[in-house]
């Protein structure tokens, strides 16, 4: 790991020129280390630091400062960051000593991994498959803790297009997937259900004293570990018109939340809850 200095003189910039790629979002904080006085430094990975051409992303940034003069660029105020980790500190001083404090604290963890998997879409396979894991263990071993839902989905269907809708897509100069897509099928068109209830989630909810945490798991993934559907709370979830699209919930991580707790500090906590 390196600080920012050290990352200064290994590629010759000054401190400032290293901070600046970092808040703008060319350099990826691999972690935060706290000192005495509530502030923050930041480290980097030498193997992410390998994969970015240091000195074309300071020129694209002194391009974009150019064009952009008076208008500002999207960065992540310090402020904000120091607000966000000062947030997370006074979140693990409330739940020390709850029953449910380790869930928390990693359902913390589960929030943001989420958002992570929504900003990195070549992660989110590997990021998926670790959440199931965790969420996994914390149901088997705290299940008076968390609340399980099972939200019935919608069939995954096949769907022949007929020869009018045919007609619409190329008119609109649509490939039928693409039209499928937008939702565009009509009655005459000939659907066949693949699989019952494909779409359906499993839902987590997690609740002690003021937090509160809400996960989704697909059928798919969950039901070979979760059984007993029948004898959960049952309801309904709610769908957009192309189904591929249905497990996309929540947001994609932001700015400030990737210089407050990066990815791999995430991973890391999760994964040394799974070695316990």
């Amino acid at each position: 790991m390196l600080t920012i200095s050290q990352v200064a003189q290994r590629y010759q910039l000054n401190n400032r020129q290293v901070h600046e790629l970092m808040e703008y979002g060319y350099l990826q904080v691999s972690q935060v280390l706290r000192n005495a006085r509530g502030g923050v430094s930041y480290l980097f990975a030498e193997k992410e630091l390998e994969t970015v051409d240091i000195y074309s992303s300071l020129a694209d940034l002194q391009d974009k400062k150019t064009r952009l003069k008076g208008r500002g660029l999207n960065k992540a105020q310090f402020s904000k960051v120091l607000k966000t980790i000062h947030h997370y500190d006074r979140f693990l001083e409330n739940i020390a000593g709850l029953p449910g404090e380790e869930v928390l604290k990693i359902s913390f963890y589960l929030f943001h991994l989420n958002h992570y998997a929504k900003r990195y879409p070549e992660q989110a396979r590997d990021l998926y498959r670790l959440k199931n894991r965790v969420l996994k263990k914390l149901y088997q071993e705290n299940p008076d803790f968390i609340q399980l839902r099972y939200l019935v989905g919608p069939d995954r269907k096949r769907i022949w297009l007929c020869d009018d809708c045919k007609d619409s897509a190329r008119s609109a100069g649509l490939t039928f997937v693409e039209y499928l897509k937008k939702g565009y099928y009509c009655p005459k068109c000939f659907v066949q259900a693949v699989e019952p209830e494909y779409y359906s989630l499993y839902e987590f909810i997690i609740a002690q004293g003021n937090y509160r945490f809400v996960f989704h798991l697909p059928r798919s993934s969950a039901g070979r570990w979760l059984k007993n559907v029948s004898d959960m709370e049952q309801g309904r979830r709610e769908t957009g018109p192309y189904e591929d699209h249905m497990y996309l919930y929540g947001r994609a991580s932001t700015r400030i939340e990737e210089k407050s707790f990066p990815l791999p500090m995430v991973r890391e906590a999760l994964t040394a809850y799974l070695a316990q």
